[in-house]
């Protein structure tokens, strides 16, 4: 399935917190993405799990999803992603 940035606005926030705290349970393909979770995850911690801050950082984990929706490799991540329920 080719996903699209509206889908990728019906991720639920808790999947994405899932994603960002769990980060390393899953194999990610596309490169951007790993950083990008390394260093929302590092966020979360220095500012001890401030509720804004993980909205925050859910909604730029969402950003760099929908940036990314046309590269193959983002896809199979984005796919992984949809399926995931925390």
């Amino acid at each position: 399935m080719i996903y699209t940035a509206n889908t990728i606005d019906t991720i639920p926030d808790s999947v994405c917190e899932y994603v960002i705290f769990h980060s390393k349970e899953f194999s990610w393909n596309f490169l951007a993405l790993k950083i990008s979770l390394t260093r929302l995850n590092l966020k979360i911690v220095m500012m001890k799990n401030s509720d804004t801050v993980i909205n925050d950082c859910c909604a730029e984990l969402k950003t760099l999803l929908k940036k990314s929706v046309a590269i193959p490799n983002a896809q199979s991540d984005i796919s992984r992603i949809m399926e995931i329920k925390p």
